[in-house]
């Protein structure tokens, strides 16, 4: 039988600023965490509290481009504070469906490229319905008599991945992209019982959350559109949240959003570059491909932005080091150019792009 905490508000006022504070400082002293991530981590915690004062919520997604990144413990400070949170490693659509219309949780989904990356149906449907309140539904026949009935599909969802997921998901997120940490850095180790340790904090999100329920749903907060207005939408709960909590965390927010969504889009160009070399190896003969002729095939492409950003063979070289592919000496017939060769993608391919 499945078990969701029931929570019951803390009795007393609460200092949501020292609160958040508190929460950031743990989250910080735990995880390797890029700029902003321990800041809109917090924030997207406590929105969790107050999803149903919103006309969209963001998906949390917490990506890597390899193992031992440090996703588990991240996921354990998410379940350590979001509402109601359920965490699985793997659920049919089925489940996702039915529990959110009978308990609306915190879904943390880990290993969500195991079952969600390659996924072109019921699964990713079910996650982009989620995104935007009025239509967060899907149909389905129920019962005996095949009646047919809806579910909602409007919670709040993490999902863990190695490389990034459908773009339609990254689009619908605030992503936080891990690294390994280095040598030299450390960090504290989550305790084994480190959701009982936190149930007062989560009391008094929730208490808070229920105090300032009617501020929050009139005094909606959208950040500075700074070139992508699906981000707006994405970081206007955590604006919303961070204005009502204080001055000094809607500070902190925007600093977070600039540094955060700066580094998706960079994460998304060489995706979608990544994308576009699969498929001009699909399309052209042969398992090798010049710098030079790689360049020339990308500026071909009109709706992707290579040639509007003057792409040169250096700049897909540093693109691909995202992935560990550098650019090295090939034959080509009679010439041995610098290139790639097809086998050097693999790997990034099966990793970071959905299954064809």
């Amino acid at each position: 039988m499945i078990e969701i905490e029931e929570l019951t508000p803390f009795t007393e006022t609460v200092d949501a600023d020292e609160l958040l504070n508190e929460i950031e400082q743990y989250i910080s002293a735990h995880a390797i965490l890029p700029e902003g991530a321990s800041t809109a981590i917090a924030l997207w915690c406590i929105a969790t509290y107050s999803i149903n004062s919103f006309r969209i919520f963001p998906k949390l997604t917490i990506t890597s481009p390899e193992k031992r990144c440090g996703k588990s413990t991240v996921l354990e400070l998410i379940n350590a504070y979001a509402y109601k949170a359920f965490t699985t490693s793997n659920a049919s659509s089925a489940v996702i469906y039915r529990l959110i219309e009978s308990h609306q949780p915190t879904f943390i989904i880990d290993e969500a490229d195991t079952f969600i990356a390659g996924d072109t149906g019921a699964i990713v449907g079910i996650i982009n319905s989620g995104h935007l309140r009025s239509s967060a539904l899907v149909t389905r026949c129920v019962g005996d008599t095949h009646g047919v009935g809806s579910f909602s599909t409007w919670t709040p969802m993490v999902l863990a991945s190695i490389g990034t997921l459908q773009t339609t998901i990254m689009d619908r997120s605030v992503a936080i992209p891990l690294e390994r940490k280095t040598p030299d850095q450390s960090v504290e180790t989550n305790p084994h019982d480190i959701f009982d340790l936190q149930k007062e904090t989560r009391e008094k999100l929730l208490k808070w959350s229920i105090d300032n329920k009617e501020s929050i749903e009139t005094n909606p907060i959208a950040p500075d559109d700074i070139g992508n207005a699906r981000m707006v939408d994405n970081w206007t709960p955590l604006f919303t949240l961070a204005n009502q909590v204080s001055p000094a965390w809607f500070i902190k927010c925007q600093s977070a959003y600039v540094a955060l969504t700066t580094i998706e889009d960079e994460a998304q160009l060489s995706n979608i570059m990544l994308s576009d070399i699969r498929e001009i190896f699909n399309t052209t003969q042969g398992n090798r491909i010049s710098s030079e002729e790689l360049l020339s095939k990308l500026k071909e492409i009109e709706e992707h932005p290579w040639e509007e950003i003057r792409l040169s063979k250096h700049g897909i070289a540093l693109q691909l080091k995202l992935y560990g592919i550098k650019p090295k000496g090939i034959r080509i017939g009679g010439s041995t150019p610098r290139g790639y060769e097809l086998s050097q993608f693999n790997n990034a391919f099966e990793s970071y792009l959905p299954q064809q």
